[in-house]
């Protein structure tokens, strides 16, 4: 029987058509396909301005910079989160502070983050974790109340929506991913995207070194000087992966209605599982993403653990993964930064139970039929 994988690719052929005529043009570098690129995802998310990176770490880690973050400043952020989000922080020389997280969305709990409010916190980074939107309202007055930026981890939640508006129109600035498992992917990538003009123009100079003007924009105006006005990183996107990214947007729509249709077939199919597993919630006044199909196992019902579960599904030719661990199970983080499980105990129990299922545009109906079957199929034989 054919395997299922975890996840699966089909790059479309505008994408090919674009990353051909940029080989083609002889100029690989930054250049007028990123700048269609940044200003086709602005128009998609109905936001002003955005900064096309080489990576989301990165484009947080600018978008933090910009506003000041560094050493002897906090932020609080996530244990349940990619351990890109931390680095992007210590990277900048500063602390990161966890909250507990909200065990249904899996997403920063509220009340955790007003809890680790210090005098040195320089900002607050939640994580749209599998595509389902933090709750912005709620975290934007706390962050209001303390006066301290709201930078949102948006690399799952670029077809998502709080209250009917993208994330970066209900945050200070989002950060979104273009990895090549992500809903819009150029292989590599993300972006900086806000409505705040003076900070996106820091996240773009601190992006190509402090210089004042690109190679690209220096060919094209005929002046080859430059100057540098601070120090920088070399963090621009390519024009082969905007051109990747030009293509998919294509049909980016398209496959978010999939996913939607998908996400609906596995909630169905699953209904009749809830002493043996959790499905995925939205909220109300969210629009989810879908960039993930977790499930949370009830392992008090069940005779095995989280990990036997996966290998019994792989023994019957599907793949699955676990999105995350909690950054406090890794060696480095749990030592360098003293962090004990038992200050996050929500995230210490889904970091044990959550399982991601198949999930990607091309996965049909009838995979994911015969996925919740084996999903079925091991919980009954192993419950308790």
């Amino acid at each position: 029987m054919k395997k299922i994988p975890l996840f699966d690719l089909k790059l479309s052929v505008a994408s090919k058509r674009e990353v051909t005529s940029v080989l083609n043009s002889g100029w690989l570098s930054t250049g007028p396909k990123v700048v269609s690129f940044e200003k086709k995802v602005c128009s998609l998310m109905k936001v002003p301005y955005g900064v096309a990176v080489n990576s989301a770490t990165i484009g947080l880690q600018l978008a933090m910079q910009a506003i000041g973050v560094g050493p002897g400043r906090e932020v609080i952020t996530t244990p349940f989160t990619f351990v890109a989000t931390v680095n992007a922080i210590m990277a900048l020389g500063a602390q990161p502070v966890f909250a507990d997280i909200d065990p249904n969305t899996l997403n920063i709990d509220p009340d955790e983050i007003d809890r680790k409010f210090t005098a040195r916190t320089g900002a607050v980074v939640p994580v749209d974790l599998a595509g389902h939107p933090a709750d912005y309202n709620r975290i934007m007055k706390l962050c209001n109340r303390a006066t301290v930026p709201l930078i949102a981890d948006s690399a799952h939640s670029i077809g998502a929506a709080y209250g009917k508006k993208s994330i970066p129109l209900v945050a200070d600035a989002a950060v979104v991913s273009f990895y090549s498992t992500k809903n819009l992917t150029c292989g590599e990538g993300g972006m900086v995207l806000s409505r705040h003009q003076p900070f996106m123009e820091m996240v773009r100079l601190l992006s190509r070194h402090g210089l004042t003007s690109t190679a690209h924009e220096r060919r094209k105006n005929a002046v080859p000087l430059y100057d540098v006005v601070r120090p920088g990183h070399k963090a621009a996107m390519s024009e082969l992966h905007a051109a990747v990214g030009l293509g998919q947007l294509a049909d980016f729509k398209k496959q978010q209605k999939q996913r939607e249709k998908l996400a609906k077939r596995y909630h169905d199919n699953l209904a009749g599982l809830t002493d043996y597993l959790e499905s995925p919630v939205t909220y109300k006044n969210c629009r989810h993403g879908w960039h993930l199909f977790i499930i949370r196992l009830h392992l008090s019902s069940l005779k095995i653990d989280r990990d036997r579960f996966i290998d019994l599904m792989a023994r019957r030719g599907i793949e699955c993964g676990v999105h995350y661990r909690p950054v406090f199970e890794y060696s480095f983080y749990r030592n360098y930064l003293s962090l004990s499980p038992q200050f996050f105990p929500n995230a210490a129990y889904a970091g044990k139970r959550v399982v991601s299922l198949p999930f990607y545009p091309t996965l049909k109906l009838t995979e994911v039929d015969r996925v919740c079957e084996g999903v079925e199929s091991v919980v009954i034989r192993h419950r308790r």
